[in-house]
């Protein structure tokens, strides 16, 4: 966390000549199985279309996460790390609820 403060710092300083692989280590993201995908899927209280809207992917695709077929992309893991660190703020960035 420490090393995406420094960036992150570095970027709204605007000193990029800071941004380099020599000064900058980047965390893998976490690795999600199955039962990880469906506790996370869980823990926004979504089906699994829904779900797959969040995450911009293919229902069929978020089955195959939680069946164990398929294990999600990197890319996808740095976004469920997110969603994961705050659920509710993630729902409400991305959810308009339809006025009565």
């Amino acid at each position: 966390m420490a090393s995406l403060r420094g960036l992150h710092d570095a970027i709204v300083s605007g000193d990029h000549s800071k941004l380099t692989m020599r000064t900058v280590e980047i965390t893998e993201p976490a690795r999600y199985g199955s039962s990880e995908v469906k506790a996370l899927r869980h823990r926004l209280g979504v089906s699994q279309g829904i779900f797959a809207h969040l995450v911009a992917v293919s229902p069929i695709l978020v089955a195959q996460w939680e069946g164990g077929i398929r294990k999600p992309a990197p890319v996808v893991c740095r976004l469920l790390d997110k969603i994961k660190e705050d659920p509710t703020a993630y729902l409400d960035s991305l959810i308009h609820r339809k006025s009565a």
